[in-house]
């Protein structure tokens, strides 16, 4: 195939004689390849002049495609770059540097993109919004990174974390330009049952301004942490395991009265915790207006802690990230992953209870 390509170039086959030829033949010399069955010795054709290259192996080409695909897999899948590049090793008899195996990986940073850009579907009955904390290097040490997050339950029960943003802050006018930004490619809300945020006041800004006719529940996970912060270590367990009850109850109106029993006991004590679920009592208890089979998912953000389980385990072996890029590159990997299995199998809530689907 390298002699055929050589000679279609020439204009003239070997031991021809062409008065139009454009090069003549010299020689060969060496290079190697890596394919999936080991290193490769190759004697590529050489011509007098220069100016060819080969299509068939490209200039400064090392590997096959195959080969670059499966350390980005192991390198995605949790290894350092130093032991990805040692992995194929007893297989294939080379290594590869750690430089090597973070080139291959910027291979995703296109479909990063891509993933940012793609339209989305207005098929959403529920919207949890989040972010995750990550760090990043810089020249004056580690500095946190939120991982804005938009996870998403549709009408027929497909979970999917819709996209994600790594940002330097939290503030309002980033979740709006976030928000806005899946508006503008199709999310517009317009089946939207409930948002469930985690009471960041940046965030609650910026529901109201996108989303301001959509229902709010507020996470009971973070405002119970909330809570703690005003009780004394030796009532923590029994004020928090009373608070508790409240969305534990079996219906709203008993959730109200769990609140008042709660409210009663601690007031005097901890008039601050009281008023810190007192004041979003109502948004603490939308959930209750979704069916009963929901509640455990929809009263926290949880969801998304639990899908960055898996971001956290993969950059465990990293002190800090080298750039927003590289976190991005790791974030989408991760919730791809998440994504393609979660398109298989739909929540059971909503495939074993007909109640559940929209009628």
């Amino acid at each position: 195939a390298l002699k055929a390509e050589q000679w279609q170039y020439i204009g003239c086959s070997e031991y021809e004689r062409n008065v139009s030829r454009t090069d003549y033949r010299n020689g060969y010399w060496k290079r190697w390849i890596i394919l999936k069955e080991g290193r490769l010795e190759i004697k590529m054709p050489r011509l007098r002049f220069k100016g060819f290259k080969s299509q068939i192996i490209p200039r400064y080409k090392q590997r096959s495609s195959e080969i670059d695909e499966v350390l980005k897999r192991i390198f995605l899948y949790g290894a350092s770059t130093r032991l990805t590049g040692q992995a194929l090793r007893p297989l294939i008899g080379d290594s590869f540097s750690a430089q090597t195996i973070s080139n291959i990986a910027r291979s995703l940073d296109e479909e990063v993109r891509g993933f940012h850009r793609r339209p989305i579907e207005d098929r959403y009955l529920y919207l949890f919004l989040d972010a995750v904390v990550l760090k990043e290097r810089t020249a004056i040490g580690g500095k946190k990174r939120f991982v804005l997050t938009a996870y998403g339950i549709t009408i027929q029960g497909k979970r999917e974390i819709i996209d994600f943003r790594a940002v330097n802050s939290e503030s309002q006018n980033k979740w709006i330009g976030f928000l806005q930004d899946l508006e503008n490619r199709g999310l517009k809300g317009d089946i939207l049952s409930l948002i469930v945020t985690d009471g960041n006041p940046g965030l609650e800004g910026a529901v109201d301004f996108v989303y301001p006719l959509v229902k709010r529940q507020r996470c009971w996970a973070h405002k119970l942490r909330n809570v703690a912060n005003y009780l004394r270590k030796k009532d923590l367990e029994e004020c928090i395991n009373g608070a508790r009850k409240i969305y534990s109850a079996s219906s709203r109106s008993e959730a109200i009265k769990e609140w008042t029993v709660w409210a009663m006991r601690w007031r005097s004590l901890y008039p601050k915790a009281v008023r810190c679920i007192e004041k979003d009592l109502e948004e603490l208890l939308n959930f209750y207006y979704t069916p009963k089979e929901l509640w455990v998912k929809l009263r926290t953000t949880n969801v998304i802690e639990r899908a960055f389980r898996e971001v956290r385990r993969r950059t465990r072996p990293m002190s800090c990230f080298n750039n927003t890029a590289s976190i991005e590159r790791i974030v989408y990997a991760v919730i791809s992953h998440l994504n393609e299995q979660w398109r298989i199998k739909p929540l059971d809530e909503f495939t074993q209870k007909s109640s559940l689907l929209p009628k």
